[in-house]
């Protein structure tokens, strides 16, 4: 794949619907999903491909697999692709199973006669039972997956697409389909493999692609393009809540009525008391709170939280909750919360911090560093939590 752009036109009147039928399109604007895509897959690689909706991902695909042609560039693939794109594409609703099953097949290109010899095999794995000879307006989501998996994966692909059809069907389904691919990948074919499941793409993929509004931003092992792809949603989460604090706040010119204090400043330092945006796995940290008084006589509790990408909170402390006095009696305070060691093994975090009253119960403020706080662990793995263990394996 060289140079490929994809654009699609944007039609404001049904005037210019018809101007673009006979080829009259110089006045109508586009929609760019894809620019500039410069991509080589080589045989028996699994990639994974991800990236925001929008972003240009199943049009990427839809071009790999021949369904749709890029405006520039040029794209080629070793015949034959199986694509498992959209539920239902290459289906017809009124047909059964089977007749959908022989009609799948003709469109990748097999014959009748062989897609009928293999009809026993692609039923068999897709596990309709007795709705193989029903319609399939009376299939579920799943069952429809289930049916297009099977075919696309018993027609001896050269080349898989695979886009989100993993995301339905139940746990032994996706089970299934995966030990497939794992196989299909070690006989030397190509898969490409777009999910939102990012554990899959990490675990499946050795290498990956991530698009950003129509291009290609980072590709590489897919541990390193997923780590920066969920860092920048992350990123993207805060400052979308910091923008909304920002004008629910608006500060300016100093401290809203109703309020006795605000956070001024929170940064994350590394125990010497240096600002840093990345921790060693294990280590530990501190977070630095600016408290400003309109009152030197106010008291106020902090508090401060760090979530996983999930949103999930991993710690939290409060001086409140751990006896610690509030402060009070200046109009300025510098507060530090040491943590002395951090026992998770890698990841990306955002860490807020708040503002209460003298009863830790009334919220004044709430503030989430710029960055996201970093752990970095000497190599990828699944697990949140560093801990220590050993094993003890019979010889």
């Amino acid at each position: 794949m060289r140079g490929v752009a994809k654009r699609y036109l944007l039609f404001g009147r049904r005037r210019d619907r018809a101007m673009a039928l006979i080829g009259r399109t110089r006045h109508l604007t586009y929609l760019a999903a894809l620019q500039d895509i410069d991509l080589e897959v080589a045989q028996g690689e699994a990639v994974g491909i991800v990236g925001e909706n929008g972003s240009g991902k199943s049009t990427l695909l839809r071009l790999v697999a021949g369904i749709s042609t890029p405006n520039a560039g040029t794209v080629r693939t070793t015949p034959p692709v199986a694509p498992i794109l959209e539920l239902g594409l290459g289906f017809h609703p009124d047909f059964t199973g089977r007749e959908n099953a022989v009609l799948y097949g003709a469109l990748l290109g097999i014959s009748e006669e062989a897609m009928t010899e293999r009809l026993g095999d692609v039923l068999a794995f897709a596990e309709l039972g007795e709705f193989e000879n029903q319609p399939l307006r009376t299939y579920s989501s799943g069952m429809a997956a289930r049916l297009a998996f099977a075919v696309a994966t018993n027609v001896d692909p050269q080349v898989l697409v695979v886009d989100e059809a993993l995301a339905v069907g139940d746990g032994a389904f996706q089970k299934k389909c995966i030990d497939r691919m794992v196989r299909f990948k070690e006989h030397g074919r190509t898969v490409l493999f777009c999910s939102h499941a990012l554990y899959q793409v990490t675990s499946f993929c050795g290498r990956a692609v991530w698009l950003h509004q129509g291009r290609i931003r980072m590709q590489g092992p897919s541990h390193d393009v997923v780590r920066e792809y969920e860092s920048y949603l992350m990123q993207r989460e805060k400052r979308r809540l910091s923008d909304e604090a920002a004008a629910d706040r608006a500060w300016a010119p100093g401290i809203p009525a109703g309020r006795l204090g605000r956070l001024g400043r929170l940064r994350v330092l590394d125990l010497g008391g240096a600002p840093v945006d990345t921790v060693d796995a294990g280590a530990g940290f501190q977070v630095e709170l600016v408290v400003e008084s309109l009152d030197a006589r106010a008291s106020f509790h902090v508090a401060v939280a760090v979530d996983g990408q999930d949103g999930r909170c991993v710690f939290a402390a409060a001086t409140h909750w751990d006896g610690v006095a509030p402060v009070t009696g200046a109009a300025r305070h510098v507060v530090r919360l040491r943590v002395p060691c951090f026992p998770v093994a890698s990841g990306g975090f955002s860490v807020s911090g708040f503002l209460f009253d003298e009863n830790g119960l009334h919220t004044y403020d709430q503030v989430v560093a710029p960055d996201a706080m970093r752990v970095a662990g000497a190599r990828w793995t699944p697990s949140l939590l560093r801990l220590d263990h050993e094993w003890d394996v019979p010889a």
